[in-house]
């Protein structure tokens, strides 16, 4: 009986909380449309679409921090296109190219700003740093929308009177020169297997306009463990060396070319050393200043190479040296239909002409239509060059477990996708709240 009684007090209190809602979410829809009624209507926003194909923008931090633009999730609803590029600094920064398009009212106005975020930033102030610049290139077209009178400069005098300077004439103590080292080890276990592994890299790089000078060393040993279903433990051992220097010297603003010399230790390749040498050329269709936006490169190498395997291979050779050469076409293209990105690369053991590689890999993020986007990805590769490949057929364990690498005659992968985001075409407001629980 109690039961009975008390199920129609508890729908009256469902009841009463659902007409609270209502009461509350009417209230706040009168109030607005009442406070809109009191006064004009604000002067229409810039519309602004974020396109950062390369990473390292918050979007979010924009959005609050940038509060006069309106984020529209497509380009075509906005009144500037602000595309963001991203380059690797030799010193481990980035250089970021901010492209500010006019559309709509502002067509055919463009802008190109440029910053520096120095290496071992935090996420704050690289995303302050963007911000900053974006707010600068968006004023020139802020402006000139109602409402400029709510912008206001302010500007950071110099604390001396002395002109700034480039690293060119800065007093660098470390002439340019930047180190970096690293060491690492993860793992994990279960109760029938366990695995770690330790690494350690070293690397030097100086870059100037003329002289591009890169030192690297790196150490890997990969250990795993496994308990058979008859109560037997198999442990396998992985262990890898590469070390490697390269000089590249300027030439004009196309032309380049470049010496390298490396050598490498590998269990998975065969190969208990290895030493190579080559010459190099490379040239660019467009001016090294525009690699952020695009490139257009022709590289061709010629060297030779020395291997000292660790078993006998397919060829009944313990060691070998043999002449190589490579020749590489690769582009890409970063624009505000898209970003394209794709190289043809091919090698050859000049001893024997059926000794050789050739691959073609290719990346394509496109803006079809409004709100719709078609993303591709591919690898292709016919593979007739592995010559550190032991004699004999790898066990069953090897394969599974990928200790050595494989004979095959091709590689390939690829995907697809398409995406369509329809609604609203503003995003101007940041709620994270229970983003935990995506």
């Amino acid at each position: 009986m109690e039961n009975h009684r008390a199920r129609p007090a508890l729908a009256a209190s469902v009841v009463s909380l659902l007409a609270t809602l209502c009461a509350l979410a009417l209230g706040s829809a009168i109030h607005a449309t009442g406070a809109a009624a009191q006064g004009p209507p604000p002067p229409p926003p810039l519309r602004v679409f974020l396109d950062c194909p390369s990473g390292g923008c918050d979007r979010d931090f924009l959005i609050t921090d940038l509060p006069f633009a309106l984020w529209t999730q497509d380009r075509l609803d906005a009144d500037v296109h602000l595309l963001v590029t991203r380059i690797g600094t030799p010193a481990g920064g980035s250089e970021f190219t901010m492209g500010f398009i006019g559309q709509r009212r502002f067509a055919g106005r463009v802008d190109t700003l440029v910053t520096f975020v120095p290496p071992n930033t935090s996420d704050d102030t690289r995303r302050r740093e963007i911000a900053r610049v974006a707010k600068i290139g968006l004023l020139r077209y802020a402006a000139r929308l109602p409402g400029q009178e709510r912008f206001s400069v302010v500007y950071a005098a110099p604390l001396t009177s002395a002109p700034a300077s480039g690293a060119a004439g800065a007093d660098d103590p470390w002439n340019l020169w930047v180190y970096r080292a690293r060491v690492n080890a993860n793992g994990s276990a279960e109760s029938r297997e366990s695995d770690y592994e330790l690494g350690a890299s070293l690397s030097a790089s100086r870059t100037a306009e003329v002289w591009k000078l890169d030192f690297s060393v790196e150490n890997e040993y990969r250990a795993n463990r496994y308990e058979l279903s008859d109560s037997t433990e198999r442990r396998f051992i992985r262990r890898s060396f590469d070390a490697s220097f390269r000089a590249v010297r300027s030439l004009s603003r196309h032309w380049s070319v470049g010496t390298r010399v490396a050598s490498e230790q590998s269990d998975f390749r065969n190969l208990d050393a290895s030493a190579e040498l080559d010459l190099s050329a490379e040239y660019n269709y467009f001016p090294w200043a525009e690699a952020t936006s695009r490139q257009l490169i022709a590289l061709v190498a010629v060297g030779a190479r020395y291997n000292d395997y660790a078993e006998v291979t397919i060829r009944d050779l313990t060691t070998e040296l043999r002449p190589i050469a490579r020749a590489i076409i690769a582009g890409e293209s970063r624009q505000a239909w898209g970003t394209v990105d794709a190289s043809l690369r091919y090698a050859r053991y000049l001893h024997d002409s059926e000794t050789y590689s050739i691959s073609f890999n290719g990346r394509t993020s496109l803006r079809l239509s409004r709100g719709l986007s078609l993303d591709l990805r591919g690898e292709a590769a016919k593979v007739n060059d592995q010559l550190y490949l032991p004699r004999g057929d790898a066990t069953d364990e090897e394969v599974l477990t990928r200790q050595r690498s494989l004979a095959t005659a091709f590689r390939l992968n690829g995907s697809i996708g398409l995406s369509f985001t329809f609604g609203s075409i503003f995003n101007s407001i940041v709620n994270p709240r229970l983003d935990e629980l995506r």
